[in-house]
């Protein structure tokens, strides 16, 4: 077999020939040491946007499956390495042969760049969710690629590279007999990784003709390190750094030999998850599906049967709607007794595509856990952001594809969490961020599938919490692509600032993401809509002895008046309809202890050094009559009322016209948010609590009183930062400076108190502590 020399080093960018190594020659006289086998079969007469259980694509609109084939979509300048992860393949620790194989072609041919496989995504760091986010930039962890480009030359490229995250720095390359053009060929592209006695490896990439089988190219990467063989595995079709070019396409794509671990348990879909809401005897259930094709499945079934029999309850069938969602509700739910349930495709003999398990209600026999979320990123820093730049002098920038950078699946977190065993779970907003992991897409017409592609990495990190236990979730601003809404009931949605109210961005979107989020809750108190038939999701409900309320204070909100001094703007927080809401809700059920669930502290207590009050009108001490109104409500029902969204935890008892005669909010922490706040008392305020400095009575910039009487600040005072930042924001995307977490509310019944905990996202519950401040003990008659 001929072989062409081979090209290393600087010799690569200037096309000079070098005499192959010895080593080299040797790996090129190699026979195959693994055979290989399918990963997935691919249907060849569908075509549609999920590419099948075995794969993630980054992003969702820019792969497709048709014609039998894996099809990348995007080949724009900014748009380099796109990547479909094999999530039921992963690089391990044995040191054994391996083997990646797939059948290729351009679906543009002669357009210029690059396709192939990227081989050990995320450095064994990540977990494999997170190894399979991996592309668009190189960076730290981000592994090597085996790649054909248009000419039909063969080589690899370095996709770890933080200095310039396009440069795609040529390793070492070679190859047989030259082609001009890849065209409209069918090419065999067959990586083998071939182990050496010192614990490294010869990489071997061989292109061949898929027809005749005659070799096209062969290059090889001598004494690979282990430690580079190690992560994820992913197809990758890219146009030229900083140049628009060509898109490509995979099939028959096959692994082989222990160096790739296979792993069935990883793969997802065609049900991402599932999740659901548990009122007295109404259960509703929301099935979330993948971007199915509606000609292979238009519609799901959801069964049940009591825990511990083998008698399924045929249940009601429902159509998979728009956000690719299938909702039920169903009445008369025997409450009193725990339920397994599955969601099934009725159209193909009630095959199950997802289970779980319906808990009975607690009632009052024990206490109710509650865990709290809000405000969850899934990396630090976008990952198609060109260069990190330190956003405060001396912030320690995270390595692209670190633990510090990609936080989803955020492991730690979820596993601290659910290791109190919650009975419900409540995410009170901003379940994704429009600009991450990648930049935002609010005006592109791929909108619906960009925001999907956000929430459906919310789904992976929390599908296997919420599967078992009822959830609420409040959609804020973020969620609907808003950096703040003033949603002013839909008026002002025409005009283009968020400052004027209502909704800024396509209103099919609106409605699809307050139908993913919120189609499982309990019925609306009153379900009219507001303009633009946007659905509303203010609701009670009953559930572990507790009487809940949800309210949605940001959908009646009015627009911010900059005109006025702050103190005396007046207008709308939750509008007359949820105080009327409110006000009913406050007479029902006056035996329970009651819990009333929104966005956002209804006060402002934040400051920016010296105990000046921030002025921020996405606060919820604004405006401050309306505020008022509703604390004056939420004091009647004696509610405690729980929060999130300024990433600032808090214990505060909101006043009226004292500091202190008002209902208590505990806002938990974000759980991962980049921007920071703080609440800094500096030890001048009056009736600390327990001599903390940063507690005690506080009037907000919008003249509301309240006292403060826990908060975890940052771990860097507001004069350092301000006095070393490099941003207009207060953007910190180091860990160990933010304080983030999650709440956990634990009601007893028999003292009709409430322990409210904070607990840091990193601190174990069984040897860990919590924020200083927490616990804090609340009565319920008070």
């Amino acid at each position: 077999m001929k072989r062409r020399k081979f090209i290393q080093g600087a010799a690569a960018a200037v096309g000079t020939a070098i005499a192959p190594s010895a080593a080299a020659q040797l790996a090129g006289r190699r026979p195959a040491l693994v055979d290989v086998t399918p990963i997935q079969s691919l249907p060849g007469d569908v075509s549609r946007v999920w590419l099948g259980e075995s794969f993630w694509a980054n992003r969702l609109q820019d792969w497709r499956l048709a014609n039998g084939r894996i099809e990348c979509l995007c080949g724009e300048s900014g748009f380099e390495v796109r990547t479909a992860a094999l999530l039921t393949r992963f690089l391990g620790e044995a040191h054994e042969p391996g083997r990646l194989r797939a059948r290729i072609g351009s679906l543009g041919p002669g357009e210029p760049g690059f396709c192939g496989f990227l081989l050990g995504a995320g450095a064994a760091e990540l977990d494999y969710r997170g190894s399979a986010l991996v592309h668009a930039r190189s960076g730290a962890n981000g592994g090597f690629i085996a790649a054909i480009d248009e000419r039909g030359e063969v080589g690899f490229r370095d996709f770890s590279s933080a200095a310039d995250s396009l440069a795609f720095e040529r390793l070492d390359r070679g190859g047989t007999r030259a082609i001009e053009s890849v065209g409209s060929r069918e090419i065999i592209l067959d990586c083998h990784i071939d182990p050496l006695e010192d614990d490294t490896y010869d990489v071997r990439l061989i292109a061949s003709d898929a027809g005749s089988g005659a070799e096209l190219g062969f290059a090889v990467r001598t004494a690979v390190p282990a430690h580079e063989l190690r992560g994820g595995l992913s197809l990758v079709s890219s146009p030229p750094p900083g140049r628009p070019g060509g898109r490509w396409w995979f099939s028959d794509i096959s692994t082989g030999g222990g160096k790739i671990g296979v792993h069935p348990e990883r793969a997802i879909g065609p049900v991402m998850g599932c999740l659901h809401s548990l009122n007295r005897d109404v259960l509703k259930l929301t099935a979330q599906f993948l971007p199915i094709s509606p000609q292979e499945q238009a519609r799901a079934r959801l069964d049940y049967k009591l825990a511990n029999t083998d008698e399924w309850t045929r249940g009601p069938e429902a159509d998979i709607g728009d956000g690719y969602l299938a909702a039920f509700r169903l009445e008369a739910w025997n409450y009193n007794e725990t339920h397994d349930y599955r969601i099934v495709d009725p159209a193909n003999d009630g095959a199950e595509l997802f289970s779980g398990r319906i808990q009975r209600d607690p009632g009052t026999e024990r206490e109710l856990k509650i865990a709290l979320y809000s405000c969850i990123l899934p990396t630090s820093k976008r990952l198609d952001e060109n260069i990190y730049e330190p956003a405060f002098d001396g912030e320690r920038v995270p390595g692209r594809y670190t633990r510090d950078n990609v936080l989803f699946p955020h492991a730690e977190l979820v596993t601290n969490c659910d290791s109190h065993e919650p009975d419900l779970y409540v995410f009170c907003g901003d379940q994704f961020y429009e600009g991450y992991p990648t930049r935002h897409g609010r005006g592109i017409p791929e909108v619906k599938l960009d925001t999907l592609y956000r929430w459906y990495l919310w789904y992976w990190t929390f599908r296997d919490s919420v599967r078992d236990r009822p959830t609420i979730i409040l959609a804020d601003d973020h969620d609907i692509l808003q950096g703040n809404v003033w949603g002013n009931a839909g008026l002002g949605s025409a005009l283009e600032r968020e400052e004027d109210g209502g909704y800024k961005w396509d209103k099919e979107l609106v409605r699809m993401v307050y139908r993913i989020e919120h189609g499982h809750n309990p019925d609306p108190y009153d379900p009219t809509p507001i303009l633009f038939d946007i659905p509303v999701a203010y609701a009670e409900f009953v559930y572990g002895g507790v009487s809940f309320c949800l309210v949605e204070d940001r959908k009646f909100k009015t627009p911010p008046n900059t005109e006025v001094d702050p103190v005396d703007t007046r207008g709308e927080l939750l509008g007359p309809r949820q105080e009327a809401f409110l006000e009913h809700w406050a007479e029902t059920d006056t035996d329970l202890p009651k819990i009333c669930l929104t966005a956002s502290i209804w006060g402002s207590p934040q400051t920016v050094g010296n105990l000046e009050p921030l002025v921020d009108y996405d606060a919820n001490g604004y405006p401050p009559d309306g505020r008022t109104r509703a604390v004056r409500l939420a004091g009647r029902a004696k509610a405690l009322v729980l929060a999130g969204d300024q990433h600032l935890a808090m214990v505060a008892r909101q006043g009226i016209d004292d500091y202190e005669d008002g209902p208590l909010f505990f806002a938990g922490p974000a759980a991962a948010a980049f921007w920071q706040r703080w609440f800094e008392g500096e030890g001048r305020l009056d009736n600390q609590r327990n001599d903390d400095p940063n507690t005690g009575n506080f009037i907000d910039c919008f003249g509301n009183r309240m006292r403060v009487l826990a908060v975890a600040n940052p771990r860097m005072t507001y004069a350092d930062f301000a006095a070393r930042k490099r941003t207009w924001g207060n953007f910190i995307a180091e860990r160990a400076i933010a304080s983030e977490g999650y709440g956990l509310v634990r009601v007893d019944h028999r003292t009709r108190t409430a322990a409210l905990e904070c607990w840091p996202w990193n601190e174990s519950p069984e040897t860990g502590s919590q924020f200083p401040g927490w616990p804090y003990t609340h009565r319920f008659d008070t």
